[in-house]
């Protein structure tokens, strides 16, 4: 006796005989039994099948993890991922994953707040776990007028120091004395798991509610930690200083480049103007810079550029002083022929840079 193996289709025993082999395999029972066989996939056939499109969808989900997070990462408009879904699909025509990307602006918001921040904040978690840290606050407001408090902090992991944003919370009217800012400290502490004892560093700029020797939120602080040691924001520091040294220069200096950026600032027919003198002079086409109201150190890079287009200024301002057009013209003229203002500006044109660049050596020194 022998058992069928023709095709693995069929299990019946039979005689040691070639005709009954013959006859078995032109019977009906065993041609159906073969026609099912071929109708059937393998097993082995169907799990590399599936297998293959488990790898393929996995693949398109790291690829939505991935363009959110460079979206995240790079701080870009969630109206950029739907061009770049479709650019990617028209660029990568032979690639599957490109083609089944489904990434629009409302998925990769989902994705960046209920995927990816957790699995950074649960990152952020173990890496500060029972460690000393250093903590950094500014307020500052926002497009909206709304009043933020900006929480980072500083810790050794492995042989690097980082900096991570902690939180960036809301200050309304009830947080905005130095036991609200606290609280609100302390409430991103609890979230992450931070005893405040851990918080060995602080760091803020130089207002009373942030440094202040009675009631600020240094002084809540070293309530719960007495060996907390803190320092004021160095930059602050250095811009008080050039704001108290620049009290010694004639304010007339300021005051020439509020005027020189006021006067092009609305004026698209002076602006034109001046372009015209530059080429006429050879001179780069450069903009008029603005000075900033709340930080004086910015002045270097209008400095550096009302000094680039002097003799350019100089000409257009006599023209306008010339033809009587304003008595700003007639004094800023004034001001750009005055070789004593220029000596001040090229003055400020060696000493800013020095201010600026120990204010920027400082926040990069690793210590």
């Amino acid at each position: 006796m022998t058992t069928c193996t023709l095709y693995s289709a069929c299990v019946v025993n039979l005689k040691a005989k070639y005709s009954d082999l013959i006859k078995h395999a032109n019977s009906n029972k065993h041609k159906n039994a073969v026609k099912k066989l071929k109708s059937s996939k393998q097993v082995d056939l169907m799990l590399k099948h599936n297998l293959g499109k488990d790898q393929e969808h996995i693949d398109v989900v790291c690829a939505n993890l991935r363009s959110a997070l460079l979206v995240a990462e790079h701080n870009l408009s969630f109206n950029v991922i739907d061009h770049i879904t479709k650019i990617n699909k028209v660029n990568f025509k032979d690639s599957k994953v490109a083609e089944s990307l489904q990434l629009g602006r409302t998925k990769c918001t989902m994705i960046i707040q209920n995927v990816l921040a957790d699995v950074i904040t649960n990152q952020l978690k173990q890496q500060i776990k029972d460690k000393k840290v250093t903590v950094l606050l500014d307020e500052a407001t926002d497009a909206s007028n709304k009043k933020l408090l900006c929480i980072l902090i500083k810790f050794i992991h492995g042989n690097e120091i980082k900096t991570q944003v902690l939180g960036l919370n809301e200050v309304d009217c009830d947080h905005g004395i130095a036991k609200g800012l606290y609280a609100l400290l302390k409430q991103s502490l609890t979230e992450f798991n931070i005893e405040a004892k851990n918080v060995v560093g602080y760091c803020a700029d130089n207002a009373s509610v942030m440094m202040g020797s009675k009631e600020s939120v240094k002084q809540y602080l070293l309530n719960s930690n007495p060996h907390l040691i803190s320092n004021g924001c160095i930059c602050h520091t250095i811009h008080l200083v050039a704001v108290s040294a620049a009290a010694y220069l004639p304010e007339r200096l300021e005051n020439l480049l509020q005027n020189v950026s006021t006067y092009f600032s609305r004026s698209p027919k002076r602006q034109s103007v001046l372009e015209t003198f530059q080429e006429y002079m050879r001179n780069d086409k450069l903009k008029i810079l603005k000075p900033s109201a709340t930080r004086w150190l910015a002045l270097s890079n209008c400095v550096d550029r009302i000094l680039e287009m002097w003799d350019a200024l100089t000409e257009l301002f006599k023209l306008a002083d010339f033809e009587r057009e304003s008595e700003v013209a007639k004094i800023t003229y004034n001001e750009l022929c005055n070789p004593i203002t220029k000596a001040y500006m090229l003055f400020l044109k060696y000493i800013l840079p020095v201010l600026t660049n120990l204010m920027h050596s400082s926040t990069q020194k690793k210590y």
